[in-house]
């Protein structure tokens, strides 16, 4: 009896050795499961949150970066969009009509644009005649076209100054709009004249009057219309800079992402490792004097 009790209990030691195992490998393919860094890496590196979301759905920054996502990416559309709006905006005022029948030239009636590079050619042509200076000759580049560059050298340079409208009004024409050719003022620098500005040849312009500072502390080398639309190109440029800065922040929400991926993997595998010091087994128990099998679990600390 003894030698078949032992038996028994021998038989069911063995079997239920092996079905804890089973179980207990169950349980811990339930709870934990050991995940790539690696993987991890790439997925945030692509989408932030997703390496997170792949270790485990209840990770916070598995949401926290997406939506730290959605919001740069919306800045810098959002600004992109703006600065896209201001630099259309800069080049109307710069090659756009001027609204208005008062703004019609007074000779023609042409309709008077606030830069205009006809005006720009007849007062270049004049200064190089008038200067006597072969260096003015290869001076003068302004694009023949609206192009990028051609919106920035009459903004950039003080050369291309004579083609807005009010510099031409009041340097280069009389009371009643007539050409009468700017009175130039020049220097000899040893090589030469060297143009340093001009005196006003129509003090009498709505543009000059009321602005004589302006226009007498420049040496005539100034134009409030060239400076409102400086402004607005600096407008536009502020705005596309803004845009890049949250370019930059979406490289970055990748990278943080990426590094915290790798960071949730190790905390996750750690735990995975410090798991296997569960034990579940079947034993021997001692129960009023007899011995029973019994359900033990132990865990290392």
């Amino acid at each position: 009896m003894k030698i078949t009790l032992m038996l028994l209990i021998g038989f069911v030691l063995i079997f239920s050795s092996l079905i804890a195992q089973d179980l207990n490998d169950d349980i811990l393919n339930l709870t934990y499961e050991k995940k790539s860094p690696q993987k991890a890496a790439i997925l945030s590196a692509l989408l932030p949150g997703a390496g997170q979301f792949y270790i485990s759905p209840g990770n916070i920054t598995a949401y926290l970066f997406p939506l730290i996502e959605v919001g740069l990416l919306y800045g810098m559309f959002h600004y992109n969009s703006q600065g896209q709006d201001q630099e259309k905006a800069y080049e109307f005022y710069a090659t756009g009509e001027i609204i208005g029948f008062e703004n019609n030239d007074p000779v023609n009636g042409e309709p008077i644009f606030r830069y205009d590079r006809d005006k720009f050619c007849f007062a270049r042509d004049d200064l190089i005649l008038s200067a006597q200076n072969h260096f003015y000759d290869n001076h003068f580049n302004l694009d023949d076209t609206n192009t990028q560059h051609f919106y920035e050298d009459i903004g950039k340079y003080n050369k291309y100054i004579f083609g807005w409208a009010d510099w031409f009004e009041i340097y280069s024409t009389d009371a009643s709009g007539n050409w009468i050719g700017p009175d130039w003022r020049f220097i000899d620098d040893g090589q030469g004249n060297k143009w340093v500005g001009n005196n006003p040849a129509n003090p009498g312009s709505d543009y000059y009057l009321g602005n004589e500072e302006l226009y007498d502390a420049a040496l005539g080398r100034y134009s409030t219309m060239r400076a409102d639309y400086i402004k607005m190109r600096q407008k536009a440029e502020d705005m596309y800079d803004k845009s890049h800065y949250f370019s930059f922040g979406l490289v970055f929400n990748h990278l943080t992402a990426a590094l915290d991926a790798v960071r949730v993997t190790r905390k996750h595998n750690a735990a995975y490792f410090s798991s296997q010091d569960l034990r579940i087994n079947f034993g021997p128990v001692y129960i009023n004097n007899e011995i029973c099998p019994a359900l033990l679990i132990t865990r290392r600390f």
